[in-house]
């Protein structure tokens, strides 16, 4: 029996992306016979002491926030390190006994935890590296930023710098890290020198919706939709390096084209600045904030285009779940949406240009031209939504995901 130890910060998972992928991938394996779950959530103000729970067939350890409310970071630091050093002797007792332990961390937040983990039990580590945390910073060219970086040149940007060094160690002290792209995959190896024998992709995959139960007209009644009104989606932190800046740029000019649209932003971020730029259309504007599932999929069922116009973007569960629910897709052409579609057979691709300070811009234009174009012609919509269902069902599927997971997992001790 494998012990599958995942190490889940309550309170910084968020709504979008690796809460999902989390969801699926337990689903998966808590169907395996030879798989046994245990989730340890830090961070956590469900009880106010620690407390063990064990519910469908999985054992929750709950750890709770310390007094001062401090959170797990990636800072080598002593308050840092000493609140991992205190999560893992709470969870010590709970998972000494267990055998075939792998321990699977997400966050970056984690890497104190990571980094210790082994003084106190006989485990493998597994990390699934999600986003590089470096663009958030600053968003040059990935060859400018590495040659900068192998020159150790940290005035170029310190954040930066400092973000990749973390995520780093996250990878050198793992016996296996997992990537959701190659492109990440091989900049591990190519640029950053972590050995190919440690590294494998994994696309993220979600269940299939049921589409056959869904009443576009019945959800856009209840969602105040007019039937003649045409929505442009958008899903996912709403914030400038995700392109909403530009994108609200070409809104305003599509609405002199289409008046009958709406751009419809799911998410929580920098909405104030985002209501600032959309003056005067702010008619045309819905920002939902923070919403459950059930009322991003009613969304996605009567929107008539998606966008993802990121700045940065690795496997976006955002793009697989528009696919699956059979939306005409306009995305940007950067690292791992670049790698996952292809221009205007599943998708409508936005190039990405450079400004005078070498970093990365996208032309409001050229997203007005995609947009009108998909709410215009329905031929290349229809080749847009049939490939990308297609591609969907091939390779971003749950089923898919969880059995190379479950490859990965079996094979850290079958080699040893």
């Amino acid at each position: 029996m494998t012990n599958l130890i995942l190490f889940s910060a309550d309170k910084m998972q968020g709504f979008f992306g690796l809460g999902s992928h989390m969801e699926e991938l337990i689903n998966y394996f808590r169907k395996k016979e030879d798989i046994y779950i245990t989730i340890v959530f830090t961070a956590s103000d469900k009880y106010p002491e620690c407390t063990f729970v064990q519910k469908d067939g999985i054992d929750m350890i709950y750890v709770p926030c310390p007094e001062n409310r401090l959170l797990l970071s990636m800072e080598d630091s002593l308050p840092s390190n000493t609140l991992a050093l205190r999560v893992l002797q709470i969870v010590y007792p709970f998972l000494k006994d267990k055998e075939k332990l792998v321990c699977w961390f997400n966050s970056l937040a984690e890497l104190n935890l990571l980094k210790r983990i082994k003084d106190f039990l006989d485990c493998k580590i597994l990390y699934v590296h999600h986003a590089w945390g470096w663009k958030d910073f600053i968003r040059v060219e990935d060859a400018v930023f590495i040659e900068e970086w192998k020159k150790g040149n940290d005035a170029f940007c310190e954040k930066a710098f400092q973000s990749i060094h973390y995520q780093l160690q996250m990878a050198e002290h793992s016996d296996y890290t997992i990537t959701v792209t190659r492109q990440a995959e091989k900049y591990f190896n190519l640029a950053f020198g972590i050995s190919a024998s440690k590294l494998v992709t994994i696309y993220n995959g979600i269940k299939p919706p049921r589409l056959s139960l869904i009443n576009k007209g019945k959800i856009r009644h209840e969602l105040g939709i007019a039937d003649n009104e045409e929505i442009i989606l958008f899903s996912g932190r709403v914030v400038e390096n995700k392109g909403v800046l530009f994108l609200v740029d070409a809104f305003k000019q599509l609405l002199k084209k289409k008046p009958n649209c709406r751009l419809v932003l799911i998410g929580t971020g920098s909405l104030n600045e985002v209501l600032k730029a959309a003056l005067p259309t702010w008619g045309k504007l819905t920002l939902t904030g923070i919403i459950t599932r059930e009322w991003v999929q009613k969304w996605y069922a009567i929107a008539n285009v998606g966008i993802l116009p990121s700045l940065m973007e690795q496997c976006s569960y955002t793009a697989i779940e528009m696919r699956f629910w059979k939306i005409p897709l306009i995305i940007s052409a950067v690292d791992g949406l670049d790698e996952v579609f292809q221009d205007n057979v599943d998708c409508l691709k936005i190039p990405v240009t450079y400004d005078q300070n070498k970093e990365r811009v996208l032309s409001p234009i050229q997203i007005e031209n995609c947009l009108y174009r998909l709410l215009t012609d329905k031929i290349i919509c229809e080749k847009i939504v049939k490939n990308g269902y297609k591609k969907a069902f091939k390779q971003f599927t749950a089923n898919e995901m969880g059995q190379s997971y479950y490859k990965v997992i079996t094979q850290l001790y079958s080699s040893t």
